[in-house]
């Protein structure tokens, strides 16, 4: 396991993600990417808000940078544009080579299933990789 990918959206969940992931990245000397979807949805969003919203995920994703720097983990993070979250996430994690993602079973969506968020859902039917779901 080289490389762990990280969904993350600034929810509890993706929070208690990332922890998962250092922990798994120190016993296996991984790397890890946090990738972060901007979800556009029809009619657009407007360039604006879209701008709002990256720079708010980049400004929360910094917050966590510490963390990995003292751990010693190498990561990177990438802000993904996207009208399918799902589909953005499988797509990364194929061009990026990704082993491992560990993710939250919910998110912020506005609606919750039963059992899992509907990402969580979706990546782990449509992944080439295994997925974790952390509670």
């Amino acid at each position: 396991m080289k490389h762990i990918m990280v969904p993350y959206d600034q929810s509890a969940g993706s929070n208690r993600a990332i922890e998962y992931a250092v922990g798994l990245a120190e016993k296996f000397n991984s790397k890890i990417s946090i990738v972060s979807c901007i979800p556009r949805t029809v009619p657009l969003v407007p360039a604006d808000t879209t701008k709002s919203l990256k720079e708010s995920m980049a400004k929360s994703i910094s917050k966590l940078e510490p963390k990995l720097k003292k751990s010693k983990i190498p990561f990177k993070s990438a802000l993904l544009d996207s009208i399918s979250v799902t589909e953005s996430l499988t797509k990364y994690v194929e061009s990026n080579d990704v082993d491992l993602i560990v993710m939250g079973s919910r998110g912020l969506g506005g609606f919750k299933k039963l059992l899992l968020g509907s990402v969580a859902s979706g990546v782990t039917q449509h992944s080439k990789c295994p997925v974790l779901i952390v509670r």
